[in-house]
């Protein structure tokens, strides 16, 4: 049938600006339709990410849109994608009511951090406050770091080791054993500011830094309202599972990004690259897996 476009990337960050990049350059009619929430739009810089180590979230992906301007097939749009349901091709509901239809669709929307109810946190969330430590540790090295949250202390112990000596457990009213010789205090924490950790009791502690237990959601009910095949992975859960290429278990359907269990900026931008040459490939050589 014939379509507006014959790709649709749901999200213009990390993974949906390398997707559109190739398939640009492939010349695929492209749409890219971003809602303007990454997940991490509060962090002041990608850390780990080669050739763009401290360059902001903000910078990179402006970056990454004014390379796209060059490309006379796609097309970038504000917006969010409320729904997506075959329709020969694909047919997408936008917020506001317009429809476009397309012959492929490349999820790339994200997930969303379920960053714990604790007054003061979300304000310092991304830079005093991470859940990556391969992202923000450097930054926070031989600093005071509390880990806030009581499941897997033994592994985020040992990983936090290779930043920093100088660890403490918050339980939060919690029992715990003290992982790895790591001082553990169970106070109910009541606030958390820079620099300092507030508790029910009045007291106070102080460190540099928190590591937080934020599992990762889908952003949006696409992968759901698809029917794809989901997993867990240690970002969180409802993460589609896909292929080396992006493929998912419905045809026609890719998936990048954190979206597909990505993790990190860099690991995004592979998987947008490699689900972009997996849907451009499914769109040429369709009898090909």
């Amino acid at each position: 049938m014939e379509t507006d476009f014959e790709a649709l990337v749901v999200g213009g960050a990390a993974a949906g600006l390398s997707a559109a990049l190739v398939l640009g350059r492939a010349r695929v009619r492209t749409l890219v339709v971003d809602a303007g929430e990454p997940s991490n739009r509060s962090a002041p810089a990608i850390g780990g990410l080669l050739g763009q180590d401290g360059t902001s979230p903000a910078r990179l992906y402006a970056a990454g849109r004014e390379q796209l301007t060059e490309l006379p097939t796609v097309e970038l749009r504000e917006g969010v994608v409320t729904g997506v349901e075959p329709a020969g091709a694909f047919r997408a509901t936008l917020a506001g009511g317009e429809t476009i239809t397309a012959r492929r669709i490349l999820i790339a929307g994200g997930m969303r951090y379920r960053v714990p109810d604790v007054p003061g946190l979300s304000a310092l969330w991304g830079d005093r406050a991470f859940a990556c430590p391969y992202c923000h540790g450097w930054e926070h090295r031989d600093q005071k770091i509390a880990i806030f949250g009581g499941s897997g202390l033994e592994h985020r112990v040992a990983l936090l080791r290779s930043w920093t000596s100088d660890l403490v457990v918050l339980a939060n009213g919690e029992p715990a054993d003290n992982p790895g010789g790591v001082p553990v205090d169970e106070r109910p924490v009541a606030s958390v500011a820079p620099g300092l950790v507030r508790f029910a009791d009045g007291g106070e502690l102080e460190v540099d830094a928190l590591h937080v237990v934020a599992p990762m959601a889908p952003r949006d009910g696409l992968v759901d309202g698809l029917g794809l095949e989901t997993t867990d992975s240690p970002q969180g859960t409802g993460v589609a599972v896909a292929d080396r290429f992006g493929a998912t278990s419905a045809p026609g359907v890719f998936a990048a990004g954190d979206a597909a269990g990505a993790g990190n900026v860099a690991a995004a931008i592979a998987t947008g690259s490699l689900a972009a040459t997996g849907l451009h490939r499914s769109l040429v050589l369709p009898e090909q897996p």
